[in-house]
């Protein structure tokens, strides 16, 4: 009893320590970005909507070219209608988006002219019903302020180029199009991007080249308060996100990237406007930016890509980094200090230590999977549900902490849990050194502070003062970093599932196994273990009682009209749930070829909507598929599958590939009238073109209900007049 109060104390120090991790440093902190300038950035551009095409990304394009002017810095366009395919993976199956686009690319002059030159990246588009001042004016803002701060200062090493592109909302078109077609793409050695997925937040180290030692050792001595760490790389190329910097990686350019992700809420969103940014937040971003982009433009040389490093923060203050494969010696470390630790002096045989292993995974799934329900039983499926899980993302995570607490402290871990909870960390360490190196440092440093207590235990005993007060502070430590990584990765994956909080589970058992120990000792143990399951549950009620939307955090409109001209049928439909259609009887409706869409639906009087044009022609040894639309489309997306294998396929004279027998699904989303995408390919044998699409126009039909609120990304369809229709065109002997 007389540590009763040492549990409770780490864990509080511990959030503590997580949370300040998260908030961006305040004030100047001397890298030369100025807020003030920045906000005359922010303040001209992100007044109003940005997409392609529009009136305001017009006039945010001017003012950025004439500033850069100001700058003395060489400024040029390159503009056109891009196209760019994605890989042929899983998740985009070589997927095509065609829209116009205006880059802006200024140059700062560097004493070497003809080496490898430096580029900064930001976008101008924002979606269409956002004024984007996070997404991606805060990006723009930073680089507008590093091209003031270098060019009044000595002139750099190298040419540094300040890269404004287009249409990256769209599919990433204006970078694309830079590095297929510029030239001075060809002599760029290293990339910096800067994006938003939010509204505030430290602006976080995401994503790197391969072969980033160099690299990350030049970040880190240069940057205000760096934050980033190599589990968030690999963990980003699994995920199905893309920025610009895509394009220039798949180029095997050297390249870096960062973005602030707190505030999820407002991405995409309406709200993302300058009333909602954090100013710090913004000053962090231009502080990675400024930093980073003038580290690489006074180099004697651009950092080379070698060897891979694992790194962390240690909460803003200073970044660890060694080579991956040094994540084999912490982990040999870690097996060793296990074994010679000689659990057995504790009352842990090997199959106490199985079990004890078996317990902690078995503890593990079982709240995972709690944490997964109650977050569907919650919200349920659908955009708007989505929506609404989003902005309580931040009130929701200590409910599940308080559930994955809960579950620990009924358990009761003994030493047979706390052996089995290392165990399960240096397997888990090995798994990530073979898999995910950029991971393993994570579960590397876990299971060998583990198994060092467990060593200390077994000479010391458990509840010795060394071990008891040593676990607490240095396992208290690394559990707060532990759980202001685990912050992290909820932000990025909780609207598909709350369950990456178990992490805290195995982690708090090896990290302050001793202190658990104590605590658990106490008839409160199970008393605090069950009041915090009921906490969670409550918590969950309150989810599905009380929603979240409110001026600040307005539920998104998910209501369309949709025709089928194969059918001919009418629909008030929506991507959400039933609950947003009108009263009737619902069914699902899921357009041909496009099997990934299944839409609540119910039956809804016919509305006459001009179909796009589609018609093919064939001369001069070329067969030519013509696609338009009288209207400016809210969206245009084709999906065709060729009969028989095409040679030289261009859309709009960029090279594309079509495979044969395949659907390949050609989007088109500028909202601009008088566009006109051509697809030709190479005259030869008689085939055919099978299409099917979807083709939306804004504006609900006269007698449309309401749709419940604002336009958003994650609503694409709201408020439009939808028509989805096939065809099969014929070319070649077969006409």
């Amino acid at each position: 009893m007389r540590n009763f109060l040492l549990l409770p104390i780490v864990v509080a120090l511990a959030i503590a320590l997580a949370l300040w991790a998260r908030v961006p440093p305040a004030g100047d902190r001397g890298s030369g970005y100025s807020l003030t300038e920045a906000n005359r950035t922010l303040d001209a551009i992100a007044r109003e909507p940005r997409p392609v095409g529009s009136a305001g990304n017009a006039k945010a394009r001017e003012w950025l070219k004439a500033r850069f002017a100001a700058l003395g810095l060489e400024v040029r366009t390159q503009a056109g209608v891009g196209v760019r395919q994605a890989n042929f993976d899983a998740r985009r199956k070589g997927s095509i988006s065609v829209s116009p686009y205006e880059n802006i690319i200024a140059v700062l002059p560097g004493r070497n002219r003809e080496g490898k030159a430096v580029a900064l990246m930001a976008h101008v588009d924002s979606a269409p019903w956002a004024n984007g001042a996070s997404d991606d004016a805060a990006g723009v803002a930073a680089v507008v302020e590093t091209a003031r701060v270098l060019s009044a200062g000595p002139k750099p090493a190298r040419d540094v180029l300040f890269l404004v592109t287009d249409a990256e909302e769209l599919g990433l078109i204006g970078a694309q199009e830079f590095f297929d077609r510029d030239p001075l793409a060809a002599r760029i050695g290293a990339v910096v991007n800067v994006e938003a997925r939010g509204s505030k937040g430290r602006a976080f180290m995401f994503q790197t080249s391969p072969g980033n030692a160099a690299l990350i050792d030049l970040w880190a001595k240069n940057a205000v308060s760096p934050s980033g760490n190599s589990l968030a790389g690999d963990v980003y190329r699994l995920l199905p996100n893309d920025t610009d910097l895509s394009v220039s990686l798949a180029k095997g350019i050297t390249g870096i990237n960062a973005a602030y992700l707190d505030g999820l809420y407002d991405y995409h969103m309406p709200t993302d406007n300058i009333d909602n940014l954090d100013p710090a937040a913004m000053r962090h971003l231009g502080d990675f930016a400024l930093t980073t982009t003038r580290a690489l433009a006074i180099a004697d040389a651009l950092p080379a890509q070698g060897a891979d490093a694992a790194y962390f923060d240690v909460f803003g203050l200073y970044v660890v980094r060694y080579p991956s494969w040094g994540g084999w010696v912490l982990l040999i470390a870690g097996f060793a200090l296990l074994i010679l630790a000689q659990v057995q002096r504790i009352g842990v045989g090997w199959r106490q230590a199985i079990g004890g292993t078996a317990g902690v995974a078995a503890l593990m799934a079982v709240t995972g999977a709690a944490s997964h329900f109650i977050a569907n039983w919650a919200y349920g499926p659908g955009i708007i549900p989505m929506r609404e899980r989003i902005n309580e993302m931040d009130a929701a995570l200590w409910i599940y902490v308080a559930l994955a607490a809960g579950a620990l402290l009924l358990a009761k871990p003994r030493a047979a849990m706390w052996t089995g909870s290392v165990i399960l960390m240096l397997i888990c360490a090995l798994a990530a050194q073979i898999w995910m190196p950029g991971a393993a440092w994570l579960f590397d440093w876990g299971g060998l502070i583990g198994a060092l207590f467990l060593f200390m235990a077994a000479n010391k005993g458990v509840q010795s003062l060394i071990v008891l007060y040593g676990s607490a502070l240095l396992g208290g430590l690394w559990g707060a970093l532990l759980l202001a990584g685990v912050i992290i990765t909820y932000v990025s994956v909780a609207p598909m599932t709350p369950a990456p909080v178990v992490l805290l589970i195995p982690f708090a058992i090896a990290l302050i196994g001793p202190v658990i120990i104590s605590f658990g000792d106490s008839v409160w143990s199970r008393r605090v273990g069950g009041g915090l399951i009921a906490l969670a549950g409550l918590g969950a009620i309150w989810f599905a009682l009380s929603p979240s939307f409110s001026p600040r955090h307005p539920k998104p409109g998910d209501l369309f009209h949709y025709s089928d001209s194969r059918t001919g049928k009418s629909y008030w439909a929506t991507g959400s749930t039933a609950r947003e259609l009108p009263e009737g009887s619902a069914s699902v409706v899921t357009p041909k070829g496009f099997d990934g869409i299944k839409w609540p639906a119910i039956s809804a009087p016919t509305t006459q909507i001009t179909p796009p044009e589609i018609e093919i022609s064939e001369a001069g040894g070329k067969v030519t598929l013509s696609l338009a639309s009288a209207t400016a489309p809210r969206l245009m997306n084709f999906v065709i599958t060729p009969s028989r294998a095409l040679t030289n396929v261009r859309v709009n004279d960029r090279a594309v590939q079509l495979p044969v027998g395949k659907p390949t699904r050609v989007g088109w989303r500028a909202e601009t009238t008088g566009a006109r995408l051509l697809l030709e390919f190479d005259s030869g044998p008689g085939g055919n073109l099978a299409i099917d699409y979807l083709y939306a126009v804004p504006g609900p039909p006269p007698d449309a209900p309401p749709s419940g609120g604002p336009d958003t990304d994650w609503a694409l369809l709201n408020g439009t007049r939808v028509l989805g229709g096939s065809t099969t065109l014929t070319f070649g002997s077969a006409n």
